[in-house]
């Protein structure tokens, strides 16, 4: 869904998945190297976790909405969003050692956008409504990609409400109708 303003030109998209809710969970694992991989377009649903091993990240479901970006665009934006919920606490009267592990982690997100090493992206949706776009044509052939299946824990299934649903009603008036 996207929303534009005429009058001041605010622009606003918001990223919703449709269809059934998948079996699987789908668990996506970048190996980024290079800065085609910094380029590669990332949809990020809003019921996916990011993690960054090397930076010791972890952002949890929710975290940043639905999101369609690269790699590159995804850490700019974890870190514009880290910086919005931390910038009042960094203020004049902080303890310095607090300003000083701010700055380093800023400097460990800025390395990995400079790529001076390799780093890793995880992406980790439990409705599997996430995609890290390949750098060949077929995803088996891109050895930095690597997208597993899972089945969901009961705990991811209980914060998806999905442990509690119940559409037996649905389903019998559903074959009813297909039926006649």
């Amino acid at each position: 869904m996207a929303a534009s303003c005429d009058l001041c030109g605010y622009c606003n998209s918001e990223l919703k998945p449709g269809g059934e809710i998948p079996a699987k969970g789908k668990k996506i694992t970048l190996h980024v190297q290079n800065v085609k991989d910094l380029s590669r377009d990332v949809i990020k649903s809003d019921s996916a976790a990011v993690k960054v091993p090397e930076l010791e990240l972890e952002l949890s479901m929710g975290t940043l909405g639905g999101i369609v970006t690269t790699v590159e665009g995804l850490i700019v934006k974890i870190c514009e969003a880290l910086e919005r919920v931390h910038g009042f606490q960094l203020g004049d009267s902080t303890n310095e050692w607090k300003k000083k592990k701010w700055d380093d982690f800023q400097q460990r997100l800025s390395k990995l956008l400079s790529l001076q090493e390799p780093w890793t992206l995880i992406i980790d949706d439990a409705l599997a409504a996430s995609f890290v776009a390949p750098a060949t044509d077929l995803i088996e052939d891109d050895s930095q990609l690597l997208i597993e299946d899972y089945e969901r824990s009961w705990e991811q299934n209980e914060e998806l409400g999905l442990n509690d649903m119940d559409t037996s009603s649905a389903d019998i008036a559903y074959n009813m109708t297909s039926t006649e």
